[in-house]
């Protein structure tokens, strides 16, 4: 009888042994909050500032944006497919799109900022879509550290573009985020589009009432000012303002992208 006692306490003995050594296996690594700290901070600036205005992933889960711009008095209505970036806008005097090859306008491009349709079908989209867009691919994000503008201060980063992206992959884009929220204030940049060459950073575009609107934060009020030597000049009355904004998890209606007869095309290289 001793010596079962004794088998039975070292069979238990055994099983305890093996159930602890089992819990000591788990499918993941355990990070101490060291470990953590660490790597929170070596995110980069630019996911800051993402997540500062509501995540990549919340981003990525809309098929599309609407929204009405309003500019000196006019309206224009635009639609953007987020994954493909086909486009519709409309407003009293002209239609513009993107089909996914050419864009195009109706009747013309004649009243249209930059009178091309292929500078203009994207041109609200991209602006009201940074930072979010600086996750395409080919676009470079580099971490430029403190700047002080009109006296505040701000992180910077500089946005430049593989020579394989976009119409104007020669553009320059720095953005101002305020330190403690991360969040966008300040952008300027260079237009290459119409002149390669000549292209400068003379131009800067503030953000702001930022609204939150279905899990992200966007600006609902851009304006430029003149850019002299790093600081920010007079307003130029270019306000663009963006109402009724709102993510699509699908299109109503694709063929609204297609050209219509009777417009003019341009091709996207």
């Amino acid at each position: 009888m001793k010596t079962n006692h004794i088998s039975i306490l070292a069979l238990l003995l055994c099983l305890l042994i093996s159930c602890k050594e089992t819990k000591q296996k788990p499918n993941s690594k355990i990070i101490d909050t060291s470990e953590a700290s660490s790597i929170i901070e070596d995110t980069s600036l630019l996911d800051k500032c993402i997540n500062a205005h509501g995540g990549i992933k919340k981003w990525k889960s809309f098929t599309g944006i609407s929204y009405n711009l309003e500019e000196n008095g006019k309206t224009v209505y635009q639609l953007t497919n987020i994954k493909d970036r086909r486009a519709y806008l409309k407003s009293d005097d002209y239609e513009v799109g993107f089909d996914g090859k050419v864009a195009w306008a109706k009747p013309d491009a004649s009243k249209i900022p930059g009178k091309s349709a292929a500078f203009y079908y994207n041109l609200d989209f991209y602006f009201l879509g940074v930072p979010f867009l600086l996750k395409d691919p080919g676009v470079v994000a580099t971490d430029e550290g403190a700047s002080v503008i009109n006296g505040k201060n701000y992180e910077t980063l500089k946005i430049t573009f593989g020579s394989e992206v976009g119409l104007s992959p020669e553009d320059v884009y720095y953005l101002y985020l305020d330190p403690e929220t991360f969040r966008l204030e300040i952008l300027t940049y260079s237009v290459s589009y119409f002149d390669k060459k000549n292209a400068q950073i003379n131009s800067a575009k503030t953000y702001s009432e930022y609204q939150e609107i279905q899990g992200l934060m966007m600006p609902t009020k851009l304006e430029n000012f003149a850019l002299d030597d790093g600081e920010l000049g007079e307003s130029t009355n270019h306000i663009r303002r963006f109402s009724d904004i709102r993510f699509l998890d699908k299109i109503p209606d694709e063929s609204i992208f297609q050209t219509p007869e009777g417009s003019v095309t341009e091709s996207i290289n």
